[in-house]
């Protein structure tokens, strides 16, 4: 089963069996809390730990905790310490890595208060088998139909861990209509431009929390877990498209305190949103465990697969909406090199079209040839045709 952090109705959760003390929730009226999030894995750091407060549901304070003193213990006493960044984040040394079957647990210092987690075992993660795309249809995001969109799904290889957690970033390829290909000096002269202004990328990475677990299934690995749906509705499809996946072996406990976040949280991923309901995490008060904190200390072993798609070898059911910018061949202007300055300097836009015999450059609109003004035109280092 995997579950999608989602906005949500406040839901009142009873709690869950833990030596951490559940703290309920008033969604009207509730203190100031302190909330702890931070992660290991077994990659190259550096890591981060965040420290803040909650604040009450119609407010937008976030206030963070810049003073703390901030470490992780190993089974062996070893520490390794934090660095005050900004804003409430602190981080690890970059050369840091945690290391499979290790336990680990994570120190926060704020005055003369500290806090601990429940030491966390980390755990090897199976290897990603495949990423592979399915038609689907969904509730449309613009009106009250349905609509299609391709459904990424994972395959990992055999394992004996039972909960995980997955990340995904993403990145597509933006081709205009009419890409820009030359510009125009004063003196009418055509010139060649190096990088194409109608060839574009964009990345996003994910803010939902996606966890899940093979318990209850007959066999020992995680198959047809679904991690990203993109629909056609949107024009990350319309070229091509790479997907990069990474899965968490997390803990039993990690995984009831995330499903917990899930049926109580209002408005995203992260345990800096809105908040309402029990939630029981895995750091305390050392001394003084009926002081209220929220909040989990993650250790988890990671693997990662990237996976490249192309817009003709999708599902043929696959209907790609238009281009989001008005673009019409009608609408271009076919002119001679001597007046290309002229025409751009007076109604904008760009060449993308430009010949010797006979001379004749065609100029269309800046949103028809250039997305630069909402894309970046250097494609990402991993990216691959």
């Amino acid at each position: 089963m995997v579950r999608y952090l989602s906005i949500a109705s406040i839901l009142t959760f009873a709690g869950i069996l833990s030596c951490v003390k559940p703290y309920e929730f008033d969604p009207q009226n509730f203190d100031k809390i302190l909330v702890i999030e931070a992660q290991i894995s077994d990659a190259e750091g550096p890591y981060e730990a965040n420290i803040s407060f909650t604040y009450p549901l119609d407010t937008v304070l976030n206030e963070t905790i810049n003073n703390a003193t901030v470490w992780i213990e190993d089974e062996d006493g070893t520490e390794i310490r934090y660095s005050f960044v900004e804003n409430g984040v602190y981080q690890t040394p970059a050369s840091f890595r945690g290391i499979v079957n290790h336990l680990y647990s994570l120190h926060v210092a704020i005055g003369e208060d500290e806090y601990i987690s429940e030491p966390e075992l980390l755990r090897a993660a199976p290897t990603i088998d495949t990423i592979y795309g399915q038609y689907v249809q969904k509730a449309s995001e613009v009106n009250n139909q349905f609509s299609g969109g391709i459904q990424f799904f994972i395959d990992s290889e055999e394992t004996d861990q039972s909960f995980f957690r997955y990340e995904w970033t993403e990145a597509y390829k933006i081709v205009t209509p009419y890409p820009a290909s030359h510009y125009v000096l004063e003196d009418s002269s055509i010139v060649r431009m190096d990088t194409s202004l109608g060839v574009c990328y964009q990345e996003h990475f994910s803010n939902e929390l996606i966890y899940g677990t093979r318990n209850n299934s007959t066999v020992n690995k995680m198959l047809e877990i679904p991690v990203r749906y993109v629909s056609e509705e949107t024009q990350m499809l319309r070229t091509r498209y790479t997907i990069k996946v990474k899965q968490f072996a997390i803990s039993e406990a990690a995984y009831l305190f995330y499903k917990q976040i899930d049926e109580n949280n209002e408005s995203g991923g992260s345990l800096f949103d809105q908040q309402s309901g029990a939630v029981v995490g895995n750091i305390a008060h050392a001394t003084d465990p009926s002081q209220p904190v929220i909040g989990f200390f993650e250790a988890a072993g990671v693997t990662e697969k990237r996976s490249f798609f192309n817009n003709r070898d999708l599902d043929e059911r696959f209907d790609q909406s238009s281009f989001p910018y008005y673009c019409r061949a009608i609408e271009s202007i076919t002119t001679i090199p001597d007046s290309a300055y002229y025409y751009i300097d007076t109604f904008g836009g760009n060449i993308y079209y430009y010949s010797t015999f006979p001379q004749e450059v065609g100029i269309q609109s800046m949103a028809c040839t250039d997305c630069t003004f909402y894309a970046n035109n250097t494609p990402p280092s991993y990216w691959e045709e």
